[in-house]
């Protein structure tokens, strides 16, 4: 998706998650007005929140206003879920993947995997095949009850990396974030399962 134009302000709904969110972060929701301060929660989508400024939005300590984080806001996106992942690069920093969460993109009874697991995966969703490529993949619908299993192969043999079942409500639908192994030479996948309700504040 093309970025917004720098110059040009910008209207954003946006929440946020991040597997190993900052101790503290804010962000001015308006030229002029004070940091707000950002509420992550472990397994869930935050809070709604409102911004209009300039591209991109930038993420700050409330309490020196040093720089966390920038998400660089793709055009015709009013509707956001910017996960937080930290910057292996750069100490105290984060970088973002700006998800279009608009309930016409991403509609309940569907699953968005991204995968930032940094594995070649493959697999099955529901014993149907299933190639999820590298970052945000298209969304798919499941039934209520789905079983996803993910493999990677490495020097022609296959290793399990990820088996579970997904549960939906009605009306619901689910964000798999895929993230890399907890250890190094390791092929079990982490992963975060978030699920909500479109059009309403209900999380789980």
């Amino acid at each position: 998706m093309r970025a917004a134009s720098p110059s040009a302000p910008v209207s954003l709904r946006f929440a946020v998650f991040s597997p190993r969110p900052p101790s503290e972060a804010a962000y001015v929701a308006a030229p002029g007005q004070a940091p707000t301060r950002l509420r992550f929660h472990p397994l869930a989508r935050s809070p709604r929140y409102e911004y209009r400024g300039p591209a991109p939005l930038r993420f700050v300590n409330p309490r020196d206003r040093a720089l966390l984080a920038e998400a660089e806001l793709p055009a015709g996106v009013a509707n956001a879920l910017i996960v937080l992942l930290p910057d292996e690069k750069a100490a105290g920093r984060w970088r973002t993947i700006v998800l279009d969460d608009g309930e016409t993109r991403f509609r309940a009874g569907q699953l968005v995997l991204v995968n930032l697991s940094g594995l070649d995966l493959d697999g099955t969703l529901n014993n149907r095949p299933l190639k999820p490529g590298p970052g945000p993949n298209a969304a798919l619908p499941v039934p209520r009850t789905s079983q996803l299993v993910l493999r990677t192969s490495v020097r022609g043999a296959a290793y399990q990396a990820l088996a579970t079942e997904l549960n939906l409500g009605e009306g619901e639908r689910a964000l798999l974030l895929v993230l890399p192994p907890l250890r190094p030479g390791t092929f079990a996948v982490q992963h975060r399962l978030l699920v909500d309700r479109p059009g309403t504040r209900v999380s789980r």
